[in-house]
């Protein structure tokens, strides 16, 4: 009898979890955490009037980087992981289907990651608190947003390790993540010089991936208010449509391949 998709979560995101405070990822994160706020103590000797501006952007400029390394870092050895210690056999040997697994890994490292996530955001919170440093309404849509884009990320990275080394897995999806905003200014000034007409850009434009669009980071910094709902529910239908495609090329390769 085949076990339901919820029950193969719950299973493999204990697994998961107990894997990852094995590993001490979450330890580095909450050492990141308290060097964060610790921070914090030489800016308030000197006073922080302003540098509000300045602090909040170095603090999610922060966020954003080390919650996008951890987030590749923990989808890319989810897979190969199991291959390497060859504990993929007894998994695959119970009743669980191979696209329950990716599905599985997948939750797996978007739970970790936005634990994570979570654990830094919050410890910027409480640094920014420290110094008096408000933050407004918008911050709440960042959260909503960046977890949004974890989740997307994760099926990227989890996708991609199917069809290549971790190694060049990671580099990749740095590239993709880190770059995404840069390669998407690069093809709009091509398409401004081109005009409306060249076709190719507009499906480059489209194909690519834009992991900046989750990144509300700067208009945290600068107070805007919030943008309008629908904006948001847009961005979860890309994370969804998308994150769901990673995913289904992801099962087509892992389906028919050999382990070992």
């Amino acid at each position: 009898m085949s076990l339901s998709l919820v029950q193969v979560c719950r299973a493999l995101a204990v697994a998961g979890l107990l894997e990852t405070v094995r590993r001490k990822d979450l330890y580095v994160v909450l050492i990141l955490m308290v060097m964060m706020v610790l921070g914090a103590s030489t800016f308030r000797v000197f006073g922080v009037r302003g540098l509000e501006i300045f602090i909040k952007d170095v603090a999610f400029l922060a966020i954003g980087v080390l919650s996008t390394v951890l987030t590749v870092l923990i989808a890319a050895r989810q897979l190969p992981d199991e291959v390497q210690r060859r504990t993929i056999y007894p998994l695959l040997a119970r009743p669980i289907t191979r696209g329950q697994l990716l599905i599985g890994k997948w939750f797996v490292a978007f739970l970790t990651a936005g634990t994570g996530f979570l654990v830094l955001t919050g410890s910027a919170w409480l640094l920014l608190w420290v110094l008096g440093i408000p933050l407004k309404p918008i911050f709440g849509q960042y959260l909503l947003l960046k977890l949004m884009g974890i989740g997307w990320l994760c099926a990227l990275v989890v996708a991609l390790s199917v069809y290549l080394t971790p190694a060049a897995n990671v580099t990749l999806s740095l590239i993709l993540a880190f770059g995404s905003g840069l390669f998407n200014r690069l093809l709009l000034m091509a398409h401004w010089e081109r005009g409306l007409d060249a076709l190719w850009l507009n499906w480059l434009f489209g194909i690519l991936p834009h992991y900046d669009f989750f990144d509300m980071s700067q208009k945290v910094v600068y107070d805007w208010s919030p943008i309008a709902w629908w904006v948001i529910g847009a961005m979860g239908f890309y994370a969804f449509t998308s994150g769901s495609l990673y995913l289904l090329l992801g099962w087509l390769r892992f389906r028919k391949q050999v382990l070992g």
